[in-house]
């Protein structure tokens, strides 16, 4: 789990045997506000004919960033959960600077995303809070505005699973990563799309948001959060990825059917759909799965369904590491209800992300036999599915879901077996002195 660090007050010392307390994280916005009622819309399929780029964390998600943010001549469009990251905020100055116009809908929960936001914002850019429980102008449409979408001059569409932070967009330059100087990270996803529709339904999409959040006053300044002396870690994974992944292109040869996944609007139209339709594989990687929470017991009801109906169905799932000690009892409640409904068990179906390798799987894909890719931003609770803005990408290509089996099955090779210890730390900044930690971001382990 990430370990809180404090910070040393200046002129106040740290005695040696000062107890370590059990903590939690550094508070972020609360997500249990009074929603306004949000009007669904439709989500049409789109014809494809340009070409697609897949790409993963921690190998080759800022490579292509870079490439298409670098090449973007009018306008950068950005809806995301999560933006830390200096290196990519580098990205939007460049941007900025050579007359691209950017504007950025964020889902702003610390003081140090509100900094970003706003140097960004004096750099010329357009920044719109997003429309959830963080909303500064009181207008809460979503418990979490979680999507992480890109338009690149109403052209390049990228939807992933990953925020724009240190670890699911770590620095490696080199597409694939440069195994000599490797910056470790989270497991995630995307996929780059060029495709005017696409572009167009999805601008709209985040337009639309971005009116949200503009269509009333101001709200009353909030009374300010008492500053925390606070940090996270994690333990960096001592060894790379056991296989690198580069970004690969697919050029269409043919018109390919693409269907929008947003939540609310239609997750649970689709995807269930999609899960009960398998015949021969199921392969998942999640952060996590809260099995019995309403909605989510569709999901787990559907890949029942699917294996009822062809017993030899191989279903698989790789979740990410847990945060603390007290997750233990949840997922081991989760892991039975895995088990009862669909004979899923440990071990055997279900593993757990292995951060010798891997700070987290952050991941939100679902695999269904070798040719359905599901790349998206929803983990699986109710919020993500039902109450949160989020954003992916259903299709079927048999190339683009072998790209990310070979993902899925280099994790699964790796992943742990059984159920990992998890125990609270808290450290002072003396116990970094000797290395092996990599600060993490808490948007990146909120449940949301």
């Amino acid at each position: 789990m990430p370990s809180v660090v404090h910070r040393v007050r200046r002129g106040r010392a740290v005695p040696e045997a000062a107890p370590r307390i059990e903590v939690m994280f550094p508070e972020l916005v609360g997500r249990t506000c009074h929603l306004k009622p949000y009007t669904r819309v439709a989500v049409p399929k789109v014809k494809l004919q340009g070409e697609i780029i897949a790409y993963a964390s921690p190998d080759s998600t800022f490579a292509v960033t870079k490439r298409l943010f670098d090449a973007a001549r009018r306008s950068i469009l950005i809806g995301i959960y999560d933006f830390t990251a200096p290196h990519v905020k580098q990205l939007v100055s460049d941007a900025l600077a050579r007359g691209v116009k950017v504007r950025l809908m964020l889902d702003i929960d610390s003081a140090e995303e509100q900094a970003l936001f706003d140097d960004l914002v004096t750099l010329g850019m357009q920044g719109v809070p997003a429309p959830s429980c963080a909303s500064q102008h009181g207008n809460p449409y979503f418990r979490s505005s979680h999507e992480k979408v890109i338009v690149i001059d109403e052209e390049w569409v990228l939807v992933q699973s990953g925020n724009y932070s240190a670890n699911s967009c770590p620095l490696n330059v080199k597409d694939g990563g440069d195994a000599a100087h490797f910056v470790p990270g989270n497991r995630d996803s995307g996929l780059a799309v060029r495709s005017k529709a696409l572009a167009r339904f999805f601008g709209g999409i985040l337009s639309s948001d971005m009116a949200l959040e503009l269509g009333g006053p101001p709200a009353a300044a909030a009374e300010a959060a008492p500053a925390h002396e606070a940090f996270l870690v994690e333990r960096a994974p001592a060894l790379t990825p056991s296989a690198l992944y580069p970004s690969r292109i697919f050029k269409l040869a043919a018109p390919l059917e693409v269907q929008p996944v947003l939540s609310p609007d239609n997750y649970m139209d689709v995807v269930p759909g999609v899960l009960r339709a398998a015949r021969r594989s199921i392969l998942i990687e999640q952060q996590y799965i809260r099995a019995s929470q309403d909605k989510v017991s569709d999901l787990v009801d559907a890949i029942r369904d699917a294996k009822r109906g062809n017993p030899r169905l191989d279903v698989r799932i790789v979740l990410g590491k847990l945060f603390n000690a007290s997750e233990l009892a949840k997922e081991r409640e989760m892991l039975q209800h895995l088990e009862q409904a669909c004979g899923l068990k440990l071990g055997r179906n279900v593993r757990y992300v292995n951060t010798q390798r891997l700070v987290n799987c952050h991941n939100k894909m679902v695999l269904v036999d070798g040719s359905g890719v599901l790349v998206s931003s929803q983990n699986w609770s109710k919020a993500a599915v039902w109450e949160n803005r989020e954003a992916g990408l259903y299709l079927r290509h048999p190339g683009v879901c072998g790209y990310f089996t070979g993902i899925f099955e280099t994790d699964w090779k790796d992943a742990f077996r059984q159920l990992p210890a998890a125990a609270p730390e808290s450290l002072t900044p003396q116990d970094l002195g000797g290395g092996g930690y990599v600060r993490v971001d808490p948007g990146d382990y909120a449940e949301v």
